[in-house]
């Protein structure tokens, strides 16, 4: 699986280290993916969600200005139920995917966004974008049978690779979500498992098959989540 060049499996001859997508937040910058890189990022995230201002004109020129520095542009504009942090409605969630999708290389996008995910999707499609659907839950990990739904239902509307990412409350949580990543990755899946109990897993389920990992430059967005130049650190040690 590639995004832009880089190869995102991890578990082959050709490309043996897991990749770290470095996630920018707050606001975007051509320094910002400098920094991410020079810290070890393979590819970014940008949270749009997190940016207070979001006129489309200037975001089209920031984006252009990153797109230069040469790693690969994930953009995700994140819904507030699966852990945006600003609310943003559907309109212009669909306004800001449609306008910056031509400047990215892969989207993210909520299963849960229901009344946009097939215009983005057809969107992304369209244009030859790597399209990731995701599904968060903040507050516990599912059973086995929900996350495997879960995986079946995003793949089935068109994802190219499926996010699943839940609250690990237990060891037991972090090792149930290892044993799904192990039987259904099939080289399109990205797991974690969030929070202090599932903290090891953003090192060492990127080793048994996760397509990513992603650590911070700055403000953490998930429970765990590590800054992106101790996540290369740790993983370049095991490799």
């Amino acid at each position: 699986m590639k995004v832009r060049g880089v190869e995102l499996a991890q578990s082959t001859k050709s490309s043996p280290i897991p990749k770290v997508c470095g996630v920018i937040t707050d606001r975007l910058s051509a320094t910002a993916v400098k920094k991410a890189r020079t810290a070890g990022a393979d590819l970014i995230e940008v949270r749009v969600d997190t940016f207070k201002a979001r006129e489309i004109g200037a975001l089209k020129k920031v984006f252009k200005e990153a797109r230069s520095i040469g790693l690969p542009i994930l953009l995700t504009v994140r819904s507030k139920k699966e852990g945006g942090h600003y609310t943003i409605g559907d309109k212009e969630r669909l306004e800001l995917f449609t306008a910056l999708m031509p400047l990215v290389d892969a989207i993210d996008i909520e299963l849960t966004s229901r009344r946009i995910l097939s215009k983005v999707i057809a969107t992304a499609k369209s244009r030859r974008k790597k399209v990731i659907v995701s599904f968060h839950d903040f507050k516990a990990t599912p059973t086995s049978a929900r996350i495997k739904k879960i995986i079946r239902d995003a793949r089935a509307i068109g994802a190219d690779i499926t996010k699943v990412a839940f609250k690990a409350r237990s060891t037991e949580d972090a090792r149930r979500l290892a044993l799904i990543l192990l039987e259904e990755g099939k080289g399109s899946l990205i797991a974690i498992s969030m929070g202090e109990k599932g903290r090891a897993s953003r090192v060492t389920l990127p080793f048994m098959g996760s397509l990513l990992t992603y650590g911070t430059l700055t403000t953490s967005t998930a429970p765990g989540q590590m800054k992106i130049k101790e996540l290369r650190r740790l993983i370049d040690a095991i490799a």
